[in-house]
C-alpha cells in the first residue's frame, strides 16, 4: 500500500505544482504578446533592429534593464515568501519530518549577465558609402519625400541605408537604375533572414559588416576577386555586394532548398549552388579569395563546426580570407538584456564555456530548421579559446571583434595558410 506524502512534502508538491502554472501562464503570455509585437512591426514595416540601433536606443534599453531586473527581484521575492512550507529548514522541524526534502535554497538577487567590456561596434559603412554615392541630389530628395517621418532623427550611415532601402522599396528610379540593387523580394513561404521594407534589396548593414571586416584586417576589396557567401539564405547579403561590386565573381551556396532556388532565379550577378548538410562543398581546391559566412558557426555542433573549417579551407586558395561570427559570451549578455533566453539556461551556458569553451544544442527539433532536420544544426556558443586553439596553426587570426555583429555575435577574419 502506497502511504500518502507528510504534511511538509505535500505542502511542497502543491507549491511546485502551483509555480509550474504559473510558468505554463507566464510562458503562454509571453508568446501572445511576442505574436502581437511581431504582427505590428509588420503591419507598421519596422525594422526592430535597426531601431534599437537609433541614437538614445542604449540608455532606453539600459533603463528597461534595471526596471525589468527590480520587478524580477521584488517578484521573486513575495514568490519565496509566500512559497516557503513552513517547519522546513527550522531548527524546529521534529524527528517525523526527517524524510522531508531539503530545505528551499535562500533567496538571492538577480543574477547578472552584464559585461564591463563593450562590443566594438562597426566603425564603417563602405558598401552603404559606395552605393550612396551613385544617387544624385534629387533622387535622395525623392526619397525623403516618400519616406516622410518614417527617417525620425537617423543619421549619419544609418540614415544612408535607410535612404537605400527605402528608396528600392518604393522604386525610385534613379536609386534602381544608379545602385543596381533590386525590389524582388522572397515570398512568405521562402525562408529570408529580414522581411519589409527597411530589408527591400537585401542588407547593406551585413555587407557593410564584411568588407570592413576585411579592410580592418587589411584585405581590401580588388576587381577579380572569387567570393562565396557561405550559407546565404536567399541571399540577403550577397545581392548587395554583388551590385557594389560587380567586377567581382559572387557565389552563394545554402542547404534550404526554397531559399536557394528562389535566389537563382531572381538575383543575377551571382551563382548559386544547394550546398550539402555535411562536406564536402561543390567547390574545386582553391577556388576563392575570400568565404562569409554570417551566423553559421553559431549553429552547428562541435564536429561539424570542425568539419567544415576545414572544408572552407580547402576551397580558399593560400592567404585566402575567411570572414566569420559566432555566439559567444557577448551574446550571453546580448540574450539576458533582449530575454531571449531565460537566466537558468543563460547560467547553464556560461558555465559550459568557461569548463569547456563550447556549448550546443539541437533545438530545431526533429522538424528542423526549414528543411534543414540535422543533428548537428542547432544552436551553439564557443569562446575565441576553443575556436584559436583547433583553428591555429592552419589559421593566422587577422582581426577579432567581440560583439561586432549588432552587439550580439562575435566576428573573426582567419587568413589560410
Amino acid at each position: 500500500m502506497t502511504s500518502e506524502p507528510s504534511a511538509p512534502l505535500r505542502e511542497r508538491i502543491d507549491a511546485l505544482e502551483e509555480e509550474q502554472t504559473e510558468r505554463v501562464a507566464r510562458a503562454h503570455t509571453a508568446v501572445a504578446a511576442a505574436q502581437d509585437r511581431v504582427y505590428w512591426l509588420d503591419r507598421w514595416g519596422l525594422d526592430l533592429n535597426a531601431l534599437m540601433r537609433r541614437r538614445g536606443a542604449s540608455q532606453g534599453r539600459a533603463a528597461l534593464r534595471v526596471l525589468r531586473d527590480v520587478c524580477r527581484l521584488a517578484i521573486r521575492a513575495k514568490r519565496g515568501a509566500a512559497k516557503l512550507p513552513r517547519g522546513l529548514g527550522t531548527a524546529g522541524a521534529s524527528a517525523e519530518d526527517t524524510d522531508a526534502p531539503p530545505p528551499l535554497a535562500p533567496m538571492t538577487a538577480v543574477e547578472s549577465f552584464s559585461r564591463s567590456i563593450s562590443p566594438e561596434p562597426l566603425r564603417s559603412a563602405p558598401v552603404t558609402d559606395l552605393l550612396y554615392e551613385r544617387l544624385s541630389p534629387e533622387d535622395v530628395a525623392e526619397v525623403e519625400r516618400r519616406a516622410g517621418e518614417r527617417l525620425g532623427d537617423v543619421d549619419g550611415a544609418e540614415r544612408r541605408r535607410f535612404l537605400l532601402h527605402l528608396g528600392v522599396h518604393h522604386g525610385v528610379p534613379g536609386v534602381l537604375e544608379c545602385t543596381g540593387l533590386t525590389q524582388d523580394m522572397p515570398p512568405q513561404e521562402v525562408h529570408a533572414m529580414a522581411r519589409g521594407p527597411l530589408a527591400t534589396g537585401g542588407s547593406t548593414y551585413y555587407a557593410d559588416l564584411v568588407v570592413d571586416a576585411l579592410g580592418s584586417a587589411g584585405s581590401p576589396i580588388t576587381e577579380g576577386m572569387r567570393w562565396l557567401d557561405f550559407g546565404c539564405s536567399s541571399a540577403r547579403v550577397v545581392r548587395v555586394l554583388a551590385a557594389a561590386y560587380p567586377a567581382c565573381e559572387w557565389h552563394g551556396c545554402d542547404p534550404i532548398p526554397d531559399a536557394i532556388e528562389w535566389a537563382g532565379e531572381h538575383i543575377d550577378g551571382v551563382s548559386f549552388a544547394r550546398s550539402p548538410e555535411t562536406p564536402p562543398l561543390p567547390y574545386e581546391d582553391e577556388r576563392f579569395d575570400c568565404v562569409y559566412a554570417i551566423s553559421i558557426w553559431s549553429h552547428f555542433a562541435a564536429p561539424a563546426a570542425l568539419a567544415w573549417l576545414r572544408e572552407v579551407r580547402r576551397v580558399l586558395r593560400p592567404g585566402g580570407t575567411l570572414v566569420m561570427s559566432t555566439h559567444g559570451y557577448q551574446t550571453i549578455a546580448h540574450d539576458h538584456r533582449t530575454d531571449r533566453r531565460d537566466d537558468a539556461q543563460l547560467h547553464e551556458v556560461r558555465s559550459a564555456l568557461w569548463e569547456e569553451g563550447f556549448w550546443y544544442r539541437p533545438e530545431f527539433g526533429e522538424a528542423g530548421d526549414h528543411g534543414v532536420a540535422n543533428p548537428e544544426w542547432g544552436t551553439a556558443f564557443l569562446t575565441p579559446e576553443w575556436l584559436l586553439a583547433r583553428a591555429t596553426p592552419a589559421w593566422r587570426v587577422n582581426a577579432f571583434a567581440p560583439g561586432r555583429v549588432e552587439d550580439n555575435q562575435d566576428l573573426y577574419v582567419l587568413e589560410r595558410r
